[in-house]
C-alpha cells in the first residue's frame, strides 16, 4: 500500500455512525461493546473510503484542555500495512495544533500494538499520584467516572504532557505493596459484610485471600524464571470499581499484576515464554480447590475461593484474559481447550 494515498483528517459530520461501526470490527467480544458513537474524532481515509479512526473526548480542568483517547483502530482489512503508526502520529500532531495540554489513555497491559505508538509518541505510564499532579483531583475524577478506567482490569492510564516531560516511574517493591493493598482494601466492603455475619469465618477467609494473591503473583514469578522471560512486574491501575462490586455480589475479582517484557516478539518461541508462568499458576490452582477437602475453616474458604479464580484465569476474552488464559490460548489454542475442560469438570465434581 502507498502510505502517502493514505490521509488523516478530522473525522466529518454525517461519519459518526460508520466511524463506530469500524471500531466494531476491529475489537473483539466485550471490547467492542465499549466503542460508542464518536463526538471528536480524527479518521484515516484511504482512497476515499474510511480505513481507521481515533476516537477521542475533551476535558477542561485548571486551565488545562484535555484530549483522552477513546479508541484507536484500523479496519482488520486494512491491519499490517503501516496505517495505524500513520494514524497515530498525525493525530497527535493535529491534537497539538488545537492546543491542547494534556493527552491521556488507557491501554491493555499485553496490548504492544497500542501502547507502543503512544510510547512512540512521547506518552508515558503514570501513576495516581502523578495524574493528580498534573490534572487535579477534579480531572482525575473526570476521567475515573467518564471512562472505563473505573471498569478496565488490565489497563494502565498513560500521559503526555506539553509542559512537562512523563518519565515511568515505580520500582517492583512498591508495585507488590500496591497489588496487594489495593485488592484488600477495595474488597473492604465485603470484608465488612463477612465480618457481622461471622467473625471466624471473616478471619480465615481474609487469610484464604491473602493466599490466593500470594501464590496467583509467586507461581508467574516461578514461571518467569523458568522460562527466562525478564520483564518489570507492573500493578495495573484500571478496574477498581469492578472489584468491590463484584465482591459485594458474593464474589471475587482482583486487579491484576504482572512481569511484562520491554519487547515484544510474534513469534511462537515468545508466546512460549509468555505462557509458560501462567500454565505454572493454573496447574498450581487447579490443585487448590481440593484443599476444600480438608478439615479446617481456612482449607476450606483457600478451596471455596479458589474455585472461582481457577475459572477465571482460563477464560480468554477481555476482561479475563488479563489472568492468563489469553496468553496460553495465544499459545497453543489445543492446549488451552483441555486446561479448560479440565478446569469446569474439577469444579462441577468438587461443588
Amino acid at each position: 500500500m502507498d502510505l502517502s494515498k493514505v490521509t488523516i483528517r478530522a473525522m466529518r459530520d454525517g461519519e459518526q455512525k460508520e466511524m463506530q461501526q469500524i471500531g466494531k470490527r476491529a475489537f473483539q467480544f466485550v471490547e467492542a461493546l465499549f466503542v460508542g458513537r464518536p463526538q471528536k474524532a480524527m479518521a484515516a481515509e484511504y482512497e476515499g473510503r474510511l480505513v481507521g479512526g481515533i476516537l477521542y473526548k475533551e476535558f477542561n480542568v485548571r486551565q488545562k484542555r484535555i484530549a483522552y483517547i477513546d479508541e484507536a483502530f484500523v479496519d482488520p482489512d486494512y491491519q499490517g500495512l503501516g496505517i495505524g503508526k500513520k494514524l497515530y502520529t498525525e493525530t497527535f500532531e493535529a491534537l497539538w495544533k488545537q492546543n491542547y495540554h494534556v493527552l491521556t489513555a488507557l491501554v491493555k497491559d499485553d496490548n504492544v500494538g497500542s501502547w507502543k505508538p503512544f510510547l512512540d509518541n512521547g506518552f508515558r505510564r503514570v501513576s495516581v499520584c502523578r495524574i493528580i499532579k498534573e490534572i487535579g483531583i477534579s480531572g482525575f475524577l473526570k476521567h475515573y467516572l467518564f471512562t472505563p478506567y473505573l471498569i478496565a482490569v488490565g489497563m494502565d492510564f498513560y500521559m503526555c504532557s506539553r509542559e512537562n516531560i512523563l518519565k515511568e516511574k515505580g520500582n517492583a517493591p512498591l508495585q507488590l505493596f500496591l497489588y496487594f493493598f489495593v485488592n484488600y482494601l477495595l474488597l473492604f466492603p465485603l470484608w465488612t459484610r463477612w465480618y457481622h455475619r461471622n467473625a471466624d469465618s471473616f478471619l480465615w477467609s481474609f487469610l484464604a485471600y491473602g493466599t490466593i494473591l500470594a501464590l496467583f503473583i509467586g507461581s508467574r514469578y516461578l514461571g518467569k524464571l523458568i522460562s527466562r522471560n525478564g520483564g518489570k512486574f507492573r500493578f495495573n491501575q484500571g478496574g477498581s470499581f469492578l472489584l468491590p462490586l463484584l465482591g459485594f455480589f458474593g464474589n471475587v475479582f482482583f486487579m491484576n499484576a504482572n512481569w511484562y517484557p520491554k519487547c515484544y516478539e510474534n513469534t511462537d518461541d515468545f508466546r512460549k515464554k509468555l505462557a509458560i508462568p501462567e500454565i505454572i499458576k493454573w496447574f498450581l490452582f487447579a490443585l487448590l480447590p481440593w484443599t476444600a477437602l480438608l478439615p479446617g475453616p481456612y482449607f476450606q474458604a483457600l478451596g471455596r475461593l479458589s474455585c472461582p479464580f481457577l475459572i477465571f484465569i482460563m477464560i480468554p476474552v477481555y476482561p479475563f484474559e488479563i489472568f492468563g488464559g489469553g496468553r496460553i490460548y495465544r499459545y497453543k489454542k489445543l492446549l488451552w481447550l483441555v486446561m479448560f475442560i479440565i478446569t469446569i469438570a474439577e469444579c462441577f465434581l468438587i461443588f
